[in-house]
């Protein structure tokens, strides 16, 4: 019974070792197929991404990665073979409580869900290791553009280069006037990256952007170069978008030339790389301020080649060898390649014109030519005179007029600020100004127009100039493309003695003849289209003839400066569209009544015509668009009504307050009476900028400012000259407190033969001082005698902060710069004169800006050079003229 019960134990216990063991197995094989399922729906929810990712890069038409795609199969293999493992799972378990019919023959089914769920695992981790899912696109990666050889930009390359290597550096403007080398300098840039690998760059694009396009031209060739498919049913956005897509994901250098407005890239589907980055954006432009405006971080300026870089493009060109040529060839050649003024485009065009002549006489009459005509050059219009016409034809009508002004005179003169600035007053293109300032800011601001379309250059900050061949082909253009040269009739500085004959006159529009000889004028030439005639600075010309202006109705320019006329012909009058009459720096010695007709007349400059004694009564009030009236150091003959005129004469000074639309006035005062009057008339005085007193006999003490002169209705004054006063005893500067303000805007201060004349300065009230002139004051022993109530008497004290020169003329008893023991700062000084001051034997003053002292060699050697200040001055000394 025993052994029964035994065995009974025994099999009961092996069947539960069996269900335990099944049972676990069940349960662990269940574990298994949960695993499984689990991880692939994450699986299949990382192939949907890179599905995504893959249509989008087919979309635009990159090359899917092998690996993604076997990635992708691999995925729907193992999804196919789960679902038959939990299938067949579903099957094999389906007795009671889910024991399998045959357990041996469900361990092959387990090693498969094992082998998927280990599948699945590597497919998830091989996910996260695709950081692209396409490959680049089979793209032109740069493509060689046509250039010939190039001199005189290695600079230039170097330096674009240079920002190019720079990742903070995105956008590089390149700028300059046309035909100076833009185009062969990105060109150049362009073909050096397809001589060498591109290791840190994608792809390099040049795009040549027409004058005028649409969006879609230069989506085009982007497409074309990166192997994108063009679809004309696409929307221009779309393809922007298209564009924008590819170009993120590559580092690309995109050269733009020919760029006249900011490119909006947004809108063409190029992205804007943020730094640091490879990726570039280099642009060409002849426009200055579309380098501001298209955003570049470095900007390069192209210049005209010097002499020698310019002589070897010429003679590339030209093919002169230079040991077979003739020297007199040679010769005319250097000749030839400086009327080019080192413009690459012309000395290239002019080069190939000659390249075929062989003797002296071809080249010398090319020379003649090209001084008087280049157009008729071979070349010259297409590849020369047309783009730089580009350039002119963009700007406004005003800014057209403006730039002609200099292309009017002589090639390479220098025209100043001031000058073009009252010619374009008298134009009207400088207008509704109320001080002079103004006029100076609008003509600062049609200046920096002209300089950013690269049509004219700056010398310096007063001075600027056109090229040459800006001014040819200016010329060329407003005479018809060359076919009426006398529609200009331009002689400056032909060092003519006589003006060209009347019919040369007959169909001219201008007409500039200045800085010659000529004595003598047509007698009454013919010009009805004629609106500008400059005759000045012709020193021989006394003379008008009297009909000279009898048929010259549309004229409005008239530029009589420095010439030596001594009187205006009655038929002046007939000149009623006359906006602006220059008689400075001449002799004249009257006005003539007819001066009245003027009527249009906007700008009226007698300055420094110190013969003019006469103008004749009520014939200012009928210029009434007068707006700027300088007669400073000129006419001073003004009457004040009511008050005695010792000898009669002379106009009103109330006919000035008559022109209501006065804004400038530049004027000369003889009278103690005439000066209190002035300062009176409110609206008057406010137009003063300069103010030039001499004579006033009566005048013993003269307070600047004051309550009765110089108050505060003179809040304009820009400069005064007090000269030959010669009862003068006092000068006081500064010494009335309630009108101190009225000389804020005081720049310059002459004093001249004022034998008697002591200077006192008071409360410093001249911060804006730029300019000190002493000259001729026999009694002044120091330059700056102060009661201001200094605590230290030994001090330095700052007075003219803004101080830039002082002129010491025929002081015989200066002796200080200073004042006793205190030492003037001057922290703006850069220029001193000193001449004819004797007894000066000692610099006692703080000058740290100062560059040069001009005085003679002989008072320059006996200073006390014993003293430290003196001393400090030792290397300033210039040899005055």
């Amino acid at each position: 019974m025993a052994d029964i019960i035994s065995g009974i134990s025994s099999i009961f216990t092996c069947l539960k070792d069996c269900c335990f063991q099944s049972c676990n197995y069940i349960v662990s094989f269940e574990g298994a197929i949960s695993s499984l399922i689990a991880e692939l729906d994450q699986l299949k929810s990382k192939s949907m991404d890179i599905k995504r990712q893959v249509e989008a890069a087919q979309r635009d038409e990159l090359n899917v990665k092998q690996e993604v795609l076997g990635w992708l199969k691999s995925v729907e293999d193992l999804s196919s073979e789960a679902e038959n493992i939990n299938a067949a799972y579903r099957r094999k378990f389906k007795c009671l409580c889910n024991f399998p019919i045959n357990v041996c023959s469900s361990y092959p089914l387990r090693t498969r869900a094992e082998a998927a769920l280990t599948a699945a695992a590597d497919l998830k981790k091989k996910a996260g290791e695709f950081a692209d899912v396409a490959d680049d696109l089979d793209i032109d990666r740069v493509l060689e553009v046509p250039n010939p050889k190039v001199i005189g930009m290695d600079t230039a390359l170097e330096e674009l280069q240079g920002h190019a290597r720079d990742d903070d550096v995105i956008i590089i403007g390149i700028h300059g006037m046309g035909g100076v080398g833009k185009t062969a300098l990105l060109r150049r840039f362009n073909n050096d990256f397809a001589e060498k690998a591109l290791d840190n760059l994608d792809v390099v694009i040049y795009l040549d952007l027409p004058t005028e396009y649409q969006v879609e031209e230069l989506q085009k060739p982007l497409f074309c170069q990166l192997k994108l498919t063009w679809q004309d049913e696409a929307t221009q956005r779309d393809r922007a978008g298209r564009l924008f897509r590819v170009l993120s994901k590559m580092r690309f250098l995109l050269l733009l030339d020919n760029v006249w407005e900011p490119l909006n890239c947004q809108v063409v589907g190029i992205p804007l790389p943020q730094p640091p980055s490879k990726s570039k954006i280099v642009f060409a432009t002849r426009m200055e301020d579309v380098c501001s405006r298209m955003g570049a971080e470095k900007t390069i300026k192209l210049e005209c080649l010097s002499s020698e870089e310019a002589w070897d493009l010429f003679r590339f060109n030209a093919k002169l060898n230079l040991a077979t040529t003739d020297a007199s060839i040679l010769d005319l050649a250097r000749a030839l390649a400086r009327q080019c003024a080192g413009l690459p485009a012309a000395l290239i065009s002019v080069a190939h014109a000659m390249a075929s002549k062989r003797t002296f006489a071809e080249w010398r009459h090319v020379l003649a030519i090209m001084k008087e005509a280049p157009f008729q050059l071979p070349g010259m219009e297409e590849h020369v005179y047309h783009p730089l016409k580009l350039s002119y034809d963009r700007l406004s009508d005003t800014l057209r007029t403006c730039a002609s002004n200099f292309a009017l005179v002589q090639e390479g003169r220098l025209l100043s600020k001031q000058y073009v600035t009252d010619l374009w007053i008298g134009q009207g293109f400088i207008n509704d100004f109320e001080k002079s300032s103004d006029t100076s800011d609008k003509a600062s601001y049609l200046l920096g127009m002209l300089l950013a379309a690269s049509l004219i250059q700056r010398f310096d900050d007063k001075y600027f100039k056109m090229h040459p061949m800006v001014r040819s082909m200016i010329l060329w253009m407003e005479c018809d493309c060359g076919k009426k040269e006398s529609k200009w009739l331009k002689r400056d500085g032909h060092g003519l003695a006589e003006a060209p004959g009347a019919e040369k006159w007959r169909v001219a529009e201008r007409i500039s003849l200045g800085w010659n000889n000529i004595a003598l004028l047509p007698d009454k030439p013919l010009c009805l289209d004629l609106i500008y005639l400059n005759l000045r600075k012709n020193p021989p010309l006394r003379n008008i003839p009297n009909k000279f202006f009898s048929h010259m109705p549309c004229l409005r320019i008239l530029d009589l400066q420095q010439t030596s006329i001594e009187e205006l012909p009655s038929g002046i009058g007939n000149l009623s569209q006359l906006q602006l009459l220059d008689l400075s720096f001449t002799r004249i010695a009257s006005l003539p009544r007819e001066i009245q007709d003027l009527v249009n007349l906007r700008y009226l400059a007698m300055l420094s015509a110190t013969q003019l004694r006469s103008i004749p009564g009520a014939v200012i009030p009928c210029l009434q668009q007068l707006q700027w009236l300088d007669i400073y150091s000129s006419y001073s003959g003004w009457r004040v009504a009511g008050a005695l005129q010792s000898d009669g004469e002379g106009i009103l000074l109330d006919e000035l307050e008559s022109l209501k639309k006065l804004k400038v006035l530049g004027i000369t005062i003889s009278s103690e009476t005439a000066l209190r009057r002035l300062s009176e008339l409110q609206r008057l005085a406010a137009t003063v900028h300069w103010l030039q007193i001499e004579g006033c006999g009566t005048l013993a003490r003269l307070d600047i400012p004051s309550t009765y002169c110089f108050g505060e209705n003179m809040k304009n004054l820009k400069q005064i000259r007090l000269q030959a006063m010669p009862d003068l005893e006092e000068v006081i500067i500064g010494g009335d407190l309630h009108a101190r303000n009225a000389l804020s805007c005081l720049n310059f201060l002459y004093l001249s033969a004022l034998p008697k004349a002591k200077i006192i300065w008071k409360n410093r009230c001249l911060a804006n001082l730029c300019g000190l002139d002493i000259q001729d004051c026999n009694v002044i022993d120091r330059l700056l005698k102060l009661e201001d109530n200094a605590a230290n008497s030994a001090e330095t004290i700052t007075i003219f902060p803004r101080l830039t020169k002082i002129v010491l003329r025929k002081l015989p008893e200066l002796e200080s710069l200073s004042d006793g023991d205190r030492v003037i700062a001057f922290p703006s000084l850069k220029t001193m004169e000193v001449r004819n001051c004797p007894k000066l034997k000692k610099l006692t003053l703080v000058a740290e800006n100062l560059r040069e002292i001009q005085c003679d060699k002989e008072w320059w050697d006996k200073l006390d050079w014993s003293d430290e200040r003196t001393l400090s001055f030792q290397e300033l000394f210039k040899q005055a003229d």
